[in-house]
């Protein structure tokens, strides 16, 4: 893993733990924006809209699961794209830092921190945190670094093998198309 990486990633941890330590201990909510934005203090002992909730140990081994995953895509990925301040940096940067700040906390207090309530239009959105925000963002950036590149001259790698080398597709090297068995 790249310094650049490792520096966006450490910074999202670190943001992240101080903002969830403040709402967990001095912060209890204000509301910043009425019928829109409001922080408040929440626990989720689940994943996204607390699904899971009471599942601890298996979100955890998920969680390291997804982290292996994602440091194998990082391996594969070719080196062009990590170079300079890239937007493959940044996307693998905030998605280390998300995951990995959201399962510091379910390890050491057994549930996530959350504080950002949003009220959109009569709809209130789930209670998200800051870890959430940059594991959507890096999801968004990773997702449009892979649909840019070009797939005719890049050699495969981890995230675009998993997604279009299956037993259902196969590429064909000298045309260059893809076909169905």
């Amino acid at each position: 893993m790249n310094r650049k990486i490792t520096l966006i990633a450490l910074f999202t941890l670190v943001i992240d733990q101080i903002i969830k330590y403040l709402f967990s201990s001095v912060i209890k909510g204000f509301v910043l924006i009425p019928n829109f934005i409001s922080f408040i203090y929440a626990k989720n002992d689940g994943v996204a809209f607390s699904m899971l909730s009471g599942n601890r140990i298996f979100i955890i081994l998920s969680t390291i699961l997804l982290l292996l995953f994602l440091l194998y895509m990082l391996s594969k990925e070719d080196k062009k794209y990590l170079e300079g301040f890239s937007l493959t940096n940044t996307a693998y940067g905030l998605l280390l830092g998300g995951i990995l700040g959201n399962l510091l906390d379910r390890i050491i207090r057994g549930y996530v921190t959350d504080y950002v309530s949003l009220n959109i239009v009569g709809y209130h959105f789930p209670i998200f945190n800051l870890a959430d925000v940059c594991i959507t963002l890096g999801v968004i950036l990773l997702s449009i670094h892979y649909f840019k590149t070009d797939y005719k001259r890049d050699k495969w790698n981890g995230f675009r093998h998993f997604l279009f080398y299956t037993n259902m597709q196969t590429w064909h090297p000298g045309g260059g198309i893809w076909y169905y068995k």
